[in-house]
């Protein structure tokens, strides 16, 4: 070991190197990265990894280990994760005030104290930005809203946990509503926060669209909570799922001032479960009001059609009769002057010869037999006439009426019955509110195929 310093053990090589940074970088610094690994610790610590990524090709350029000690922890979380309406979780950007640490076992590490959340916010907004305008630029962003809801969307896919309480607030205020209205609805279970969040709904998705036929609309719920619960919605791969989803859907994820990506390319979005059962209750009160209002207008314009048809008939009938008279008296007329000529013209005929009075007998009796027998058989020509109008405009009346009554079937309460309606008689009248019911009431409920009776208790 001559002409050598002696060796350092690694104990006193790593004292070294802390007493050096502790001289040397002992003030704090704020540090931008992103976070790749997280773990809250039970006694209250968060152990952290913080990275950075290569612009260009996502590579990992550069990777330090970090802690939150449980004093600061207590602060920061709740303070960033009101601010950002934002979990701290992997795959998030932050910008931390951290002082460069060193220990002998575990070597290099920053101590995290102070936390920036606007930075964190910018990025996030960036990044919804970046969401937003690569549907647009897809041209998938106004897809769904797009689509053609039904008249009646009562046929309904949910998408939601089953023990979310906006679940079943959905489903109460929507079964139980006020007028009766029926409505089915079917529950496709999925994760509604969390990192498994965004594949369960796709999941869910994928199963509805298996089964189209069965639904008018996809209904996504969720119950209130924390704005830092709704990241799953701001996802290019949900929202661009959504978009492009062949059947409206709503989302109604309980929250009163945020809006998701995935609300801004449903088809209706709106605050929270309830407020979405009442807006599709009131749909279907408009296809209701819509229906009695052309229900009632048809039966008005059959009606006024049949005055009209019946008046006009009557016309025709007149003006017929008045025809027939008018080509009779024309007829009769021209008989009465020819047969009123007949003397005259014989007597003329008698002076200018015997010869020529017969010829002229002849032609006569020959003339006025063939001009009786022409108007003898035009006249039954005229009535056949007049019988064969008669009928087909008679005819052609009754096809309409025929059409008309074709249209009132299609408006039969019984065809309406028929797809899942009932009627509530009390006393005979057709109940419309629950108010109308009194116990002890015989009310009698009517079917497409028969009626039941019953008594309230």
């Amino acid at each position: 070991m001559e002409g050598k310093n002696k060796p350092y053990s690694l104990l006193e090589l790593n004292r070294l190197v802390r007493e050096t940074l502790t001289s040397n970088l002992s003030q704090t610094f704020w540090v931008t990265g992103e976070i790749s690994e997280l773990k809250e610790h039970y006694s209250g610590h968060c152990y952290l990894e913080l990275i950075q990524k290569d612009e260009d090709s996502s590579s990992i350029v550069a990777r330090a280990r970090a802690t939150i000690w449980s004093y600061s922890f207590r602060m920061l979380k709740p303070y960033f994760e009101s601010t950002t309406g934002r979990k701290l979780t992997p795959g998030l950007k932050v910008m931390v005030l951290a002082q460069v640490t060193f220990h002998e076992v575990y070597g290099y590490s920053l101590n995290i104290t102070d936390i920036e959340p606007t930075y964190t916010i910018g990025d996030l907004e960036l990044k919804r930005r970046e969401t937003i305008n690569r549907l647009i630029a897809d041209g998938v962003f106004d897809m769904n809203r797009e689509q053609q809801l039904d008249m009646l969307p009562n046929r309904i896919a949910v998408i939601s946990s089953p023990q979310a309480a906006g679940y079943e607030d959905f489903r109460k205020q929507l079964l139980g509503n006020r007028n009766g209205y029926r409505f089915s609805i079917k529950l496709f279970e999925a994760t509604m926060q969390g990192e498994d969040a965004e594949a369960s709904i796709v999941d869910a998705l994928s199963m509805i669209y298996n089964q189209l036929d069965e639904f008018d609309l996809v209904a996504i719920v969720r119950g209130g909570g924390a704005s830092a619960d709704l990241s799953c919605f701001d996802s290019y791969t949900l929202a661009n799922h959504i978009a492009q989803f062949p059947l409206p859907i709503f989302t109604g994820i309980g929250h009163e001032k945020d809006t998701t990506v995935a609300d801004l390319v449903a088809y209706k979005s709106v605050k929270t479960p309830t407020a979405l059962a009442e807006y599709l209750i009131d749909v279907v009160g408009e296809a209701e009001q819509q229906y009695t209002y052309q229900k009632d207008r048809l039966i008005e314009l059959s009606a006024e059609y049949v005055d009209i048809s019946t008046s006009r008939l009557i016309e025709l009938g007149s003006e017929l009769k008045s025809t027939c008279q008018l080509i009779i008296f024309q007829n009769t007329n021209k008989l009465t002057k020819t047969w009123s000529a007949l003397p005259s013209l014989a007597k003329l005929y008698i002076f200018r010869g015997a010869t020529t009075v017969k010829n002229l007998e002849t032609q006569l009796n020959s003339s006025t037999k063939r001009f009786f027998i022409t108007q003898k058989y035009l006249i039954p020509d005229y009535r056949k006439v007049l019988k064969t109008l008669s009928i087909q405009k008679m005819a052609s009346n009754y096809k309409r009426i025929e059409f008309m009554e074709r249209m009132l079937a299609t408006i039969n309460p019984a065809n309406t019955l028929k797809k899942g309606y009932t009627i509530t008689k009390v006393d005979g009248k057709a109940a419309k509110s629950a108010s109308e019911i009194m116990q002890g009431n015989l009310i009698t409920t009517i079917f497409w195929d028969g009626e039941v009776k019953s008594i309230v208790k």
